[in-house]
């Protein structure tokens, strides 16, 4: 006997989702995002990159925005704050570190056009960068105000730092090298480090 269309769509409603495909549909959207920016980003396209059909993904995520910000949620968790022993080694490890290494992660390579995409649809879609912000740059933040806790604990810095302007010094001359043009490197981290090092380190 022939299936009805009620009770076909019932089996569908009714069927596990893949973990496969899911991982792939994310995949597929973060690398794309980082490529081509949000507004070249499709569905459709981001379906033949995963390789799922359009529906699979209509049926997970009602439109783009959704979609991406799924991705995002997913792809930048952060991991735990460095405890190398030193102020210096953990701004190194927080900011160039294979595994926790912030800034060189975000600024190469892809990470700068994820940038320019969520500043450049700050006005049309303010959730992806408000996610961004909830995500990674607030989570940071808190972060690193343990990372200057701990140098204040050993008697490292001077008293009375303000982690969040430390922070912002550090990524934002990092940020206007990207702008600038030029490469961003664990040498160049080191560079920044140390010259931030310079007016917070007791004498």
């Amino acid at each position: 006997m022939a299936t009805s269309h009620k009770e076909e769509s019932q089996a569908n409603r009714g069927r596990p989702r893949s973990a496969e495909a899911d991982r792939a549909i994310m995949e597929a959207t973060m690398r794309m995002l980082m490529e081509q920016g949000f507004s070249d980003l499709s569905i459709e396209g981001v379906a033949a990159a995963a390789g799922v059909g359009k529906t699979t993904i209509y049926r997970r995520f009602p439109g783009k925005v959704d979609l991406v910000i799924a991705a995002m949620s997913k792809f930048m968790m952060l991991d735990s704050v460095p405890d190398t022993g030193s102020f210096r080694g953990d701004l190194l490890a927080f900011h160039a570190h294979p595994t926790h290494g912030f800034s060189l992660r975000l600024l190469s390579g892809g990470g700068s056009t994820l940038l320019g995409t969520l500043l450049a649809e700050k006005e049309r879609n303010p959730e992806l960068i408000q996610t961004f912000r909830k995500l990674v740059i607030d989570r940071r933040r808190e972060q690193f105000r343990q990372v200057v806790a701990k140098a204040e604990q050993r008697g490292e810095i001077v008293t009375g730092v303000d982690p969040d302007y430390v922070a912002s010094v550090m990524f934002g001359s990092l940020i206007a090298r990207t702008i600038g043009g030029f490469d961003i490197s664990d040498e160049v981290i080191e560079q920044t480090v140390d010259a931030m090092l310079a007016g917070l380190l007791k004498r």
